[in-house]
């Protein structure tokens, strides 16, 4: 049978597979945050898997969250992030600033869950939960409508009125004090005038009170409430970039504090990249990353597992016989150097399935062109994946990386560029501190002996440059050792995947 008859790895991307839940691979994180109790946090590189794993578990959530768990998925791709800048406290630190607007989210989609919960069950609702419902009800329609919808002009007509505080007695008839009169405001009607926002402000805290109340006074009465948030870096350019970071550092101080009041009863959890994570201004970061969140992280035996789950989807449908390795699908035991088929691509990769799936992807599609080349006169047929064509895929697949890497860089670390037109200038794979400052003074980039060490830190940690261990043939690449540090070392290699799209010339004396 010809293999591009039925072979297919799916998309690169999560958000466009429709096909992802049938060969969805979990490599362990979904379980481990879930079962945590303090877990938050969901990091990963770009194209770790993140929106991949946050499918897979609104899609299937009684595989990982109890019998009667809720779970509420939120996906900000279309989002009114606007809204979030008039809420703020100019008198609070950056990573507080967005923490009493995302509190308020979390509370609302967890009243709607609980509520719609005991409905569910044919459960009457404690007084508590109900009279908080029929206040966003009478405030926000009913029913109550999105988050989505709530956090654009139905929120702004808050700024219209006053809402009683939440301390008045709003069970025995008090609803009928709160008047919803307040008209049709716009965004830049708030922006502009300082009473309309201070209403809006107050109004919120004052909901956000009388929510935390009404929940905190019945939490033994209903279930564990999953709260996700995926995509929340779709506002993260270069015009946003400051506003994003406040905007996301409230999201995470508001996760970790309702979380810690609610004692995992509210669990918010949010997928984010790790890139982003570390740029935000967050008190006790590191202690958030190592105590909070799970890192996305994938081994060789992971990640060549997630590839066969995908293989053998497809392959069963053409009564293919299952695949049980990787080397299985290659038409040669070995490519240059010696190297299993398995291993030489993992290496131009970042240990990242997009990568994998990107060049693998690329392979197809160059042996299909083989198979269809107007000017050949027999057409191929492939039983296996052709080594050569490997090599044919890498430029392309090579260029890609590069521009991935670039895109997940540029906005919070711009200097990035100067940095890859070094080591492209430079034009060999192994390069030393000098001549690595070298290149950047050619390029009009002077820094001193503490920033080119920052910098050579900063592309170790993003798996761009490996280092040499000692006099060894031994070489450090982060992506393949998550728990190595950088050290500084007297020769440094650019990553196997970026050669080809750096036009560099590779050094031989190493392995």
């Amino acid at each position: 049978m010809n293999i591009l008859d039925w072979i297919d790895f799916g998309k690169v991307s999560a958000e466009r597979d429709d096909l992802l839940s049938s060969y969805f691979f979990d490599n362990g994180v979904l379980k481990a945050v879930c079962d945590s109790p303090t877990s938050f946090l969901v990091l990963g590189r770009k194209g770790a898997g993140k929106t991949a794993i946050f499918r897979h578990l609104t899609e299937n959530p009684r595989k990982f969250l109890g019998p009667e768990d809720l779970l509420v998925a939120l996906s900000f791709e279309d989002y009114n992030w606007n809204i979030h800048a008039l809420l703020t406290n100019d008198n609070k630190a950056d990573s507080m600033l967005y923490k009493q607007s995302w509190r308020f989210v979390v509370l609302v989609e967890s009243l709607k869950a609980i509520s719609a919960w005991f409905s569910q069950k044919g459960k009457t609702p404690p007084k508590q939960i109900a009279t908080a419902t029929k206040l966003l009800e009478r405030l926000f329609d009913s029913p109550v409508p999105t988050i989505y919808q709530i956090v654009g002009r139905k929120l702004l007509s808050l700024s219209g009125f006053k809402l009683p505080k939440a301390g008045l007695d709003l069970e025995d008839g008090g609803l009928d004090s709160v008047s919803v009169e307040g008209g049709e405001v716009s965004f830049e009607q708030v922006q502009k005038d300082q009473s309309l926002r201070q209403h809006l402000s107050e109004n919120i805290e004052n909901l956000i009170e009388y929510l935390d109340k009404a929940l905190t006074s019945t939490r033994e009465q209903w279930p564990t409430t999953f709260i996700c948030f995926d995509r929340v870096d779709e506002a993260w350019d270069e015009v946003s970039y400051e506003a994003s970071r406040k905007v996301i550092a409230g999201l995470v101080a508001a996760s970790d504090s309702i979380n810690a009041q609610y004692k995992g009863k509210i669990r918010p959890i949010v997928f984010l990249r790790e890139d982003i994570f570390d740029s935000l201004s967050l008190n006790d970061a590191n202690k958030l990353r190592e105590d909070c969140g799970a890192l996305l992280h994938w081994t060789k035996d992971s990640i060549a597992n997630l590839i066969l789950r995908r293989v053998n989807y497809f392959g069963h449908k053409q009564g293919h016989p299952p695949v049980t390795s990787l080397d299985a699908l290659f038409d040669k035991n070995e490519m240059r150097q010696g190297a299993r088929p398995s291993r030489y691509i993992l290496l131009r990769t970042m240990m990242r399935p997009r990568d994998l799936i990107s060049l693998l992807n690329r392979t197809i599609d160059t042996m299909k062109d083989k198979a269809n080349d107007p000017f050949a006169d027999n057409s191929p047929a492939f039983e296996k994946l052709e080594c050569e064509s490997v090599y044919d895929a890498e430029p392309g697949y090579s260029e890609w990386l590069k521009l991935e890497v670039l895109e997940e860089w540029k906005v919070q670390r711009p200097s990035i560029t100067g940095l890859f037109n070094a080591l492209q200038n430079h034009g060999s794979t192994n390069f030393s501190i000098a001549s690595l400052s070298k290149e950047l003074r050619n390029l009009g980039i002077n820094e001193a002996p503490a920033e080119i060490l920052d910098n050579l830190r900063f592309l170790f940690e993003n798996s761009v440059i490996g280092f040499r261990l000692g006099s060894s043939n031994e070489w450090r690449f982060k992506c393949f050792y998550p728990s190595q540090g950088f050290v500084e070392s007297e020769e440094y290699r650019v990553h196997h995947g970026l050669v080809r799209a750096l036009n560099l010339t590779e050094t031989r004396k190493a392995a």
